[in-house]
């Protein structure tokens, strides 16, 4: 892995059933990086969430909202539950091989006002 070339909150809270918008900036990005967003749950490897190019993107998991200038992408998890409390990962991947990987941890506030 290259260095890294994503940067994300360290962690997020919303309440349940909320959406919760998890940004990704990476300004290094070249026109033909893919944008993948991973998530691991607890003693859990990694699974995929959704990727996309350069237009938006949905899937029965979430949204993927990417700036058009593509410098910065978000992911939306609809109606976010404890089942997704998990570090999600923004990566940028190329052509080449070579990859960018910031990891957000989203945790699910209960009982709280949320981010």
């Amino acid at each position: 892995m290259g260095d890294a070339k994503t940067t994300q909150p360290n962690s997020m809270e919303s309440n349940e059933e909320q959406p919760v918008h998890l940004p990704c900036n990476h300004s290094t990005m070249s026109g033909d990086d893919y944008i993948y967003w991973y998530r691991q749950l607890p003693s859990k490897g990694p699974e995929y969430v959704i990727h996309g190019l350069k237009s938006n993107v949905n899937n029965r998991m979430a949204s993927l909202t990417i700036a058009e200038d593509k410098k910065s992408n978000t992911l939306i998890l609809h109606r976010a539950t404890l089942r997704d409390a998990a570090v999600y990962y923004c990566i940028l991947r190329d052509h080449s091989g070579t990859d960018g990987a910031a990891p957000v941890q989203y945790l699910p506030d209960c009982g709280r006002e949320g981010i």
